[in-house]
């Protein structure tokens, strides 16, 4: 669920993206499809370097040479070209295949290049000379090439649902992976050579030792697989889908540690650059999309309290504090820089608000003290009028001149900044630990302990509209609509018109515990954690979970988007504070069906092993 990775450019054309490989340096992208043109493209910036127009068809397979010098690429009829990228010109034509061409590899050294296709072969051929030097068979299409790092082995992939590793030197099938159920769409070879990756379209990616073919470890992956791409140190996979999607996961775990929806159609081609960080997607959609992930790790574990951590709140978007029975700590994340903290208080804080304009910070105590300090400096500005009992709800009204404090019995006002009493509302039957105020800062809503939320009319002073909510309410959030969210001890986040009461939305059905809401400041997600040590990320208004991120061992007491919904924080009872880059993206539809339904209505139909479109 991590969406760190940001979107460097972006190109489009008729007819899909089939094909895409990554210069040995990182600076350039070539790229091949359905238009018949290869185009080579400047990573840094986007700018297109050269377009070679030769292939008399579309094509579905390109490769640079480790050396930099030459790129291939073939597709239909089954011819290969060779292209000098210092001469700018195709500097031979390879003629033996008689379908497709699916895959092309170049060995470490420049010298040989594989093949395979549609006719079921796969071949090994002199760069130099032109000649097909060795040539082995699949049952079925033949989908992928890859050399070892060290030549003595090729590996295929192919529709008979097998990969196969060749020993070049004795010419000779030298394992057989056998174990996927449906076609093998990549393979690759870690840098060390101990391992192979093979991915398909059954959902799983499955490593394998080479030496003895002994099957290592099964990663599945919740999606299908229509290409995957390998880090080379085997940390993790860049997996693109039907669906559109192009997702990142560890390898090790099998956690998700990204998810683009970037295409509006099937993803054809995955590409991972040499520095690990840069990748490329294409479509059918006729997008190719080159993202890069950040310097930063995507999430970061951060450590520093001595105490359970109750409390969080933004100051920036790399800045926030956070409050626990140790005292505040305040913390800095820049770019590329390792986080930092400082103490800014022993005393205990369980509660913080920031104010609308991230000028002043409130903090709430477990003996009734509530602080105001300058958000940049950590200034002392002034203490307020006690309150009863510990401050778990504490919040300021959208125009920062009304802060409100939940306390034993009372709901405690003050106007701002001057500090001034306004008065309480009172709530003889229980405690109060959280309350929040629309947008309007004429409604307040609060609960508790007594089982019920509260909406009380703040020019009046009173409650206008009980909510039974059936079990104690540990969160609450107003949406930029005013739409009151409401979570708590055994029960569904729900979603509520104060209006009239009316129960529009459930979400988190059977939950343990939710101890804390966190809302985009666009009001876009919603963030929720609790007792089962996730943090999930809602969309809005509809209610989907969009994922859930694990890690901390501890009841989630905190959640909270940074002011560009950039950053993602999260406090634990394990005393730590996770620290999560969350880039959001548009959704776009999923392709899977409709693309089917709508070539189906014009009397066509998706030939995925050709990867074309045809005649039903």
């Amino acid at each position: 669920m991590n969406r760190a990775s940001q979107l460097l450019w972006t190109k489009t054309f008729e007819g899909s993206v089939l094909a895409l490989a990554f210069s040995p340096d990182g600076r350039f992208l070539v790229t091949g499809g359905y238009d018949h043109v290869v185009r080579l493209w400047r990573v840094d910036g986007g700018e297109r370097v050269a377009e070679i127009a030769e292939n008399p068809a579309e094509v579905h397979a390109v490769a640079f040479s480790p050396d930099g010098k030459r790129i291939a690429f073939a597709g239909r009829p089954g011819s290969i070209h060779v292209w000098s990228v210092l001469q700018g010109r195709t500097v031979a034509v390879l003629i033996g295949h008689t379908d497709v061409v699916r895959g092309l590899a170049f060995s470490a050294d420049a010298k040989q290049l594989a093949s395979c296709g549609l006719d079921k072969t796969v071949r090994v051929w002199d760069v130099d000379t032109g000649v097909e030097r060795l040539r082995f068979e699949h049952d079925d299409y033949a989908i992928a090439v890859t050399f070892s790092g060290d030549g003595r082995w090729l590996l295929s992939t192919s529709m008979d649902k097998s990969a196969r590793l060749w020993d070049l030197a004795s010419r000779r099938e030298l394992h057989r992976f056998s174990g996927h159920e449906e076609k093998v769409e990549s393979a690759a070879f870690s840098a060390d050579g101990s391992l192979a990756m093979t991915a398909a379209a059954d959902r799983s990616i499955r490593f394998w030792n080479p030496q003895s073919g002994q099957l290592v470890d099964v990663l599945k992956i919740p999606a299908d697989v229509s290409a995957a791409a390998m880090e080379p140190k085997f940390r993790f996979v860049v997996q693109a889908g039907w669906d559109g999607r192009v997702q990142i996961f560890d390898t090790r775990s099998g956690e998700l540690l990204e998810r683009l929806d970037a295409h509006h159609g099937f993803v054809m081609s995955v590409a991972l650059s040499p520095d690990g960080r840069t990748f490329a997607s294409g479509g059918m959609d006729g997008a190719l999309h080159v993202w890069r992930r950040p310097v930063v790790p995507a999430e970061v574990m951060l450590q520093g309290h001595t105490a359970w951590v109750e409390a969080l709140a933004f100051i920036g978007d790399g800045d926030f504090v956070t409050g626990a029975e140790d005292g505040m700590l305040r913390w800095r994340t820049a770019p590329g820089e390792a986080p930092t903290h400082r103490a800014e208080s022993t005393e205990p804080v369980v509660s913080i608000a920031t104010s609308p304009d991230r000028q002043v910070l409130a903090t709430g105590s477990l003996k009734g003290k509530v602080q105001l300090m300058e958000a940049t400096t950590g200034r002392r500005l002034r203490e307020l009028a006690d309150v009863d009992g510990s401050v778990r709800g504490l919040t300021f009204s959208p125009d920062g001149r009304l802060l409100a404090a939940g306390g034993d019995h009372a709901v405690h006002l003050w106007s701002m900044p001057d500090g001034a009493p306004l008065g309480r509302l009172e709530n003889p039957a229980g405690k109060v630990w959280a309350v929040a105020i629309d947008s309007t800062g004429t409604r307040l809503a609060s609960g508790g302990s007594e089982k019920v939320v509260k909406l009380w009319d703040l020019t009046r002073r009173q409650v206008v509209r009980t909510l039974e909510v059936g079990e104690r309410i540990r969160a609450l959030a107003f949406t930029p609509a005013d739409q009151l969210i409401t979570a708590g001890m055994h029960q569904p986040i729900q979603v509520w018109a104060p209006e009239d009461g009316q129960l529009l939305t459930r979400m988190d059905e059977g939950s343990v515990g939710v101890l804390s809401l966190g809302l985009s400041p666009d009001g876009r997600f919603l963030a929720s954690g609790g007792m089962d040590m996730r943090v999930k990320v809602w969309s809005l208004p509809d209610g989907d979970l969009l994922g859930s991120i694990h890690g901390q061992q501890g009841f989630l007491s905190a959640v909270a988007f940074s002011p560009g919904v950039d950053v993602l924080a999260s406090v634990a009872s394990d005393r730590t504070v996770r620290f999560v880059q969350f880039k959001s993206l548009a959704q776009p539809l999923p392709a899977g069906e409709q693309v089917n339904a709508l070539l189906s209505r014009y009397g066509l139909q998706w030939d995925a092993s050709r990867m074309t479109i045809q005649n039903r």
